[in-house]
């Protein structure tokens, strides 16, 4: 969703454009068209899908709005109807589109990140978690390796994949399993209250740019905080999993690391390392991060060996055959 403007101002404060790949996916939330004097009339009422108002028909305007105080409930419409539509591609195991969707989610979710719009991709999780069980395939598909697109939606859902797998090879239980999913999923929330430029820098960051860029954990703690997830330990990675065992981490320099801060710390490391290409870095083999991580950081007694060594398997259980 976007904001509602025209001709570089903003039309109306109380009013945000739908993205038009959701369009259909709102029966809650009334849409709204600009009308010939400028101003937004009704279009779609509560109650019903534009797929019911003739939408492949394309009859409807050009552009539609909802109201900004509807914005939450929006997202939640939206975040359900991708997890209807993820169960109906994994019984056809069509593996790419569910990647495709929970992507879709964790961005419209990530553009409003408060409580009301995180706690929603709990369900994700939880369809996710139950499919990884039964397929090591979708972790595989999960886990986009393309080297080239660097962001923090397309970050997140590759170390929420690498961590479903990694709590599959040590057999978490079940509930332990959606924890660390959802906790790899929003280790890195923060950075939306960081400074777009940051984020986008295809440089190395100056000394005072790398010092507010840190400030990401503890504003992900800070957002966390305010959601009812019941679990702590979801906000406690987003704070910790910068945190090194030596205390030479940050934002508190702890040695005492909760133990999923610290398994969602060595994926999001070696996610990094594999799918950042940046001016000043290339992008490393699977093999090579695994070798940088171990004899830079794990033998300098930053990461726990024990939980290295589980990650390293747990890779080569993904992509062992079977």
């Amino acid at each position: 969703m976007e904001d509602f403007s025209r001709g570089g101002y903003l039309l109306d404060k109380d009013y945000i454009q739908v993205d038009n790949s959701h369009l259909n996916l709102f029966r809650k939330v009334p849409f709204y068209y600009e009308n010939r004097e400028g101003g937004c009339a009704i279009y779609k009422p509560v109650g019903v899908t534009l797929s019911e108002m003739r939408i492949r028909e394309r009859m409807h305007p050009k552009r539609l709005y909802i109201k900004r105080k509807n914005k939450i409930e929006a997202i939640q419409e939206v975040q359900n109807g991708y997890n209807r539509e993820i169960k109906r591609c994994l019984k056809e195991n069509d593996l790419i589109k569910v990647r495709n969707m929970v992507q879709s989610i964790v961005q419209t979710t990530l553009e409003e990140p408060v409580t009301g719009s995180l706690e929603g991709v709990s369900t994700t999780v939880n369809i996710l978690v139950r499919e990884v069980t039964n397929n090591r395939e979708v972790v595989k598909v999960l886990f986009d390796l393309t080297s080239k697109d660097f962001t923090t939606t397309k970050h997140s859902v590759n170390v929420m994949a690498l961590a479903l797998g990694y709590a599959e090879y040590v057999n978490l239980e079940k509930h332990k399993k959606k924890v660390l999913g959802i906790s790899a999923l929003l280790h890195d929330v923060g950075k939306t209250r960081i400074n777009s430029d940051l984020l986008k820098a295809a440089r190395k960051l100056t000394e005072n740019e790398f010092h507010e860029m840190k400030k990401h954990t503890t504003k992900g703690f800070n957002i966390l905080s305010t959601c009812r997830f019941g679990n702590s330990q979801i906000k406690t990675t987003a704070l910790e999993h910068h945190e090194k065992l030596d205390g030479s981490g940050y934002p508190g320099q702890k040695t005492d690391i909760s133990e999923f801060a610290q398994i969602v710390a060595i994926i999001d490391c070696y996610e990094a390392l594999t799918n950042d290409e940046r001016v000043y870095r290339k992008a490393v083999d699977p093999l090579g991060a695994l070798r940088t991580i171990r004899t830079e950081i794990v033998d300098a007694g930053k990461f726990s060996r024990s939980i290295f060594k589980n990650f390293a398997r747990s890779l080569l259980n993904i992509y062992s055959p079977k």
